[in-house]
């Protein structure tokens, strides 16, 4: 028997403070490293909002153009250090006469790896 025991003191031992701190360690990397993880989440959810909010502009934009100035183009946006490319294609006449099909393309980098987002619609001539 341990002779602290043996006295009656009350405490821990060596032994038992190292598990403890084992423990701990073990509890606080998990932790960390679901920081980490969330922080990434956190980024990339960023970006992409921010590429879909320059899709959604871009067909306001163009919108609020005269329907016979609708035309493909490509632009370059930067955020926060990210770069977006917004890449509008416009078909005339599809899917039928006096309609155009509007394709827009969002290409950016992140962390993981080239990232995409389309968005698409039809516009159609209103004669007034």
């Amino acid at each position: 028997m341990n002779c602290r025991r043996l006295l009656g003191q009350r405490g821990t031992t060596l032994l038992e403070s190292l598990a403890a701190l084992g423990l701990f360690a073990i509890a606080a990397s998990a932790v960390g490293n679901l920081l980490v993880t969330q922080m990434r989440l956190e980024n990339a959810n960023l970006t992409r909002t921010t590429a879909i909010g320059y899709a959604e502009q871009e067909l306001e934009d163009l919108r609020a153009m005269d329907y016979g100035d609708i035309a493909s183009r490509t632009t370059t946006k930067t955020t926060g250090g990210t770069i977006y490319t917004v890449a509008t294609t416009v078909q005339n006449d599809t899917p039928a006469d006096n309609m155009k099909s509007i394709n827009t393309v969002i290409n950016w980098n992140d962390p993981s790896g080239s990232q995409t987002y389309a968005l698409n619609a039809i516009y159609t001539a209103i004669k007034r």
